[in-house]
């Protein structure tokens, strides 16, 4: 039986006016090289100018749970405004303040900076606080250790400002993400893990494939070592899988096939959960499955956390996560 749900209170700031009474809320949170996204549905009264005048605008999502005040749930840009008179609503859908970055082009290298300070730069263009780990590799080095790729490389060609800082912080082995108007940069820091047990869910659900390849094998030719590479991840029994990618050194080859077994072991256990709503889980949050009495009693990687408001169901969220290896 559903666990009963609360309504809380929503404020949307836009500029300098602050809207209350929101019809209904949507908000995702993504552990991934993504923009967090939103979707709030205003009643549209006698302010159908107001919001058919609005255009490309900050705005800020907050919601009151308890007597305590309002917790932000995420700030962006206004990217779509439907205005239904007929329901006399309208409907605002955006991103988070990333969305600067993956709608802004760039052709720079920074070959001469390093990973953070190039971060470091493109936040400041775009008015967001650096919350910026250092670096010490100038990023030129990348592009030679990768030379025999770099026709095809983001740094010979247009690309975007997240695209770039997606890859540097992919090399770094950081995580990318903006919060609020800050932007992060650096190693992600897992939390304590949450205990989640069946008892508490509105709903839970666990898929379980049973074909996911135990071994990743990566195959190349590097053009200017003239050498064949070969290098594998995993374990010997069960399916394998291969992959063939040009002009690899045997360190990258290694590299790709750990990340891609690791990618792939993501699909193993997938845990979906509705539960009541709260502001206190992130994507950086790992949860711990209680109460199975099984193998599926283990730590859960968040990959994205819907949270969602409206007058039928209350405030509930939807939680999409991977096991993590034992």
């Amino acid at each position: 039986m559903a666990l009963p749900v609360s309504q809380p209170q929503v404020r949307v700031s836009i500029g300098d006016a602050i809207l209350a009474g929101a019809i209904a809320l949507e908000v995702e949170q993504v552990a991934y090289f993504a923009a967090c996204r939103f979707v709030v549905t205003m009643p549209l009264g006698g302010d159908a100018a107001f919001y058919a005048s609005l255009g490309l605008q900050t705005i800020t999502i907050s919601i009151a749970v308890n007597p305590s005040g309002y917790v932000e749930l995420l700030t962006g840009q206004i990217d779509n405004i439907r205005i239904d008179l007929a329901e006399t609503t309208a409907t605002l859908s955006g991103r988070d303040l990333s969305a600067r970055l993956i709608d802004t082009e760039i052709s720079e290298t920074f070959a001469n900076q390093t990973a953070s300070q190039i971060a470091t730069t493109i936040a400041a263009r775009h008015g967001l606080a650096p919350n910026v780990t250092a670096t010490v590799t100038p990023v030129g080095q990348y592009y030679e250790l990768d030379h025999a790729r770099s026709a095809l490389a983001l740094h010979s060609r247009m690309g975007t400002e997240w695209n770039m800082l997606s890859l540097l912080a992919k090399a770094e082995n950081f995580g990318l993400s903006v919060t609020g108007t800050t932007l992060n940069f650096g190693p992600v820091a897992a939390g304590v893990p949450v205990v989640l047990a069946p008892q508490s869910c509105i709903s839970l659900e666990l898929d379980m494939a049973t074909t996911i390849p135990a071994t990743t094998t990566v195959k190349s030719w590097n053009t200017r070592n003239k050498t064949v590479v070969m290098q594998s991840a995993g374990s010997d029994s069960g399916n394998s899988t291969t992959l063939i990618r040009p002009n690899l050194t045997s360190a990258q080859a290694s590299n790709l096939a750990a990340n891609h077994l690791s990618v792939l072991a993501r699909h193993g256990t997938i845990l979906r959960a509705k539960i009541p709503g709260e502001t206190v889980l992130t994507p950086a949050s790992p949860i711990l499955l209680t109460g199975m009495n099984s193998s599926l009693d283990q730590t859960y990687a968040i990959d994205a956390i819907i949270r969602s408001i409206d007058g039928r169901n209350g405030f509930t969220e939807t939680i999409h996560a991977h096991a993590l290896p034992a």
